[in-house]
């Protein structure tokens, strides 16, 4: 491994089950023992990985193994583990602003319906073999299920929306631009409102936003609302709504979002501000 080929000892997690290894790495973070914790796989992992050096001064050094990578998409993190490891020993240290979710740290995003939907029918052993293209099926099945009617309440007011995303990041499912008024190393939560759709009219959500081009839609073919300032917001339906945080299921509505919480230090590229 390059670090050890550095000269610096990496010590290995031994637990399985999600919670004993925050637990773990929270132990050693309070204890002093380690420099840095390391999370080796995908924006799930990250934010577990989070949890435990929360709060405290211990960075965060992340090896995107994911499919979609979106923390690593959003800082700019190189692939090639020589270039990690150069940056794990020399980059710079930054510090990034979280979010809660049902009082869950989470970094990038929440989804409330259709791509919540959509992770809650993968097959996560197929996604192992086939990487993005297990996404396509569940696509699909989402698409044909229709809009959900959702209520979104916040510090200023109410609306109805088909399926929400409430992003602490710019970037969304990899390199896909989301948003430009937010990111991970900026306070602040933008919710995205997409109205009720027809299966059509959800593809041209996903068609534009693999493009980039959400201010399209929002200004011809939405409308999307947007909504900025808000400390915490409830998403509520009349029946229980599929919820994801940072691409991981999240169980069902309802969801209370919240910012401002505990800052995490993350190892980053030199220069990326």
């Amino acid at each position: 491994m390059a670090l050890a080929a550095a000269g610096v000892e990496v010590v290995r997690g031994t637990s399985v089950r999600e919670t004993e290894i925050v637990s773990e790495a929270r132990q050693a973070v309070l204890s002093g023992r380690v420099e840095a914790v390391l999370a080796a796989g995908g924006d799930g992992t990250v934010r577990l990985a989070a949890q435990a050096v929360a709060g405290t001064s211990t960075p965060l050094g992340v090896i995107p193994l994911g499919t979609g990578n979106v923390l690593a998409h959003e800082i700019g993190l190189p692939r090639a583990p020589t270039a990690l490891a150069k940056l794990f020993l020399a980059g710079e240290v930054s510090r990034i602003f979280t979010a809660t979710a049902n009082g869950e740290l989470f970094l990038l995003m929440v989804g409330v319906g259709f791509d919540a939907r959509v992770i809650a029918c993968l097959d996560h052993e197929r996604k192992l073999r086939v990487g993005k293209l297990a996404y396509a099926g569940p696509v699909l099945r989402s698409l044909a299920e229709g809009s959900d009617t959702l209520r979104f309440i916040d510090d200023h007011g109410e609306e109805r929306a088909g399926w929400i995303v409430i992003a602490n990041a710019g970037r969304y499912g990899g390199r896909f631009m989301l948003t430009r008024t937010t990111r991970i190393d900026r306070d602040g939560l933008v919710a995205l409102l997409f109205p009720g759709r027809s299966a059509a009219g959800r593809l041209i959500d996903l068609l534009c936003l693999a493009g980039g081009a959400l201010d399209y839609v929002n200004g011809r073919m939405g409308p999307i609302v947007r909504r900025h300032g808000f400390e915490r917001a409830t998403i509520t339906a009349s029946v229980p709504v599929p919820v994801q945080i940072d691409g991981d299921a999240f169980g069902t509505t309802p969801v209370l979002v919240e910012s401002g919480g505990p800052a995490v230090h993350l190892l980053t590229p030199p220069g990326r501000r």
